[in-house]
């Protein structure tokens, strides 16, 4: 039995995900609703397939890892997806954009395809 879940870049994350969650008998919603992510998300972790597929971040793999293995140790250098810092952006991913470089339309499908039900800006 699993004592964590794998790393984000690990080839069995999805179905080790799913696996926890079903272990821990939560639906979409009562997991994301314990992590403080929107429901959504749960199902774009775990299923490849999703038009939306993602993967989540440190910060909420860590919260995912303590709903589902409440006992596990914390974990220091856990992959998380690229972050197009400045520093990352310049000099790992040369033809990255800033978000300050992106044009809203280009925000607002990012956001909507990470989760957002509606996004509205006002300046």
């Amino acid at each position: 039995m699993a004592t964590q879940l794998p790393k984000v870049t690990d080839p069995n994350f999805r179905t080790a995900l799913k696996e926890a969650r079903l272990a821990a008998n939560l639906s979409f919603r009562e997991l994301a609703k314990r992590v403080g992510i929107h429901e959504v998300m749960p199902s774009r972790y775990e299923n490849a397939e999703h038009s939306n597929a993602t993967f989540p971040g440190l910060k909420t793999w860590e919260k995912l890892n303590g709903v589902l293995f409440p006992d596990s140790p914390p974990v220091a250098n856990v992959d998380s997806p690229p972050t197009a810092t400045a520093t990352y952006a310049s000099e790992t991913l040369p033809n990255a954009r800033l978000l300050r470089d992106a044009p809203i339309d280009e925000i607002v499908a990012e956001l909507k395809r990470r989760g957002a039900a509606s996004v509205s800006i006002n300046w």
